[in-house]
């Protein structure tokens, strides 16, 4: 080996060693609370699910409507908000077929629908491709 190639590998090995120290000491201070990600507005994140006070709220993923059974008084106004957190579904509405009712859910926000139902008696709803159920029982 000539010297030219045993500077060179010394060199990489410091500056390895140094890499090393710098993210030992540097590590701690990442994962502690006071360490904060400033995002500006329009960045590429979903808000959390914001129900209104006095609403249930319905999450819409890949597996269905959660919860998918909702009580409900038949004649009291029941406000809903639907979130639906990403596209990973077809949850792109939420279809009330016998009131007549069809709202969009765009991913990230969170719709909400306001129904007063008249009888007792399951009241269903769906997606717009009609495969993510679920029902109201009103009593």
């Amino acid at each position: 080996m000539d010297t030219r190639n045993i500077k060179r590998q010394a060199l990489y090995l410091v500056i390895g060693a140094l890499g090393c120290v710098l993210v030992w000491k540097i590590a701690p201070l990442l994962s502690t609370s006071s360490f904060v990600i400033r995002m500006t507005p329009g960045a590429n994140m979903t808000q959390g699910p914001h129900a209104p006070p006095g609403s249930v709220l319905v999450n819409v993923s890949m597996v269905g409507f959660d919860p998918a059974s909702i009580e409900a008084k038949a004649g009291q106004p029941l406000k809903l908000a639907f979130f639906r957190p990403n596209t990973a579904n077809c949850g792109r509405e939420v279809v009330f077929p016998s009131l007549g009712i069809r709202k969009e859910l765009p991913p990230g926000q969170t719709v909400v629908v306001d129904i007063t139902p008249s009888k007792s008696g399951p009241l269903g709803f769906e997606c717009g491709m009609k495969m993510l159920k679920g029902q109201l029982i009103v009593r």
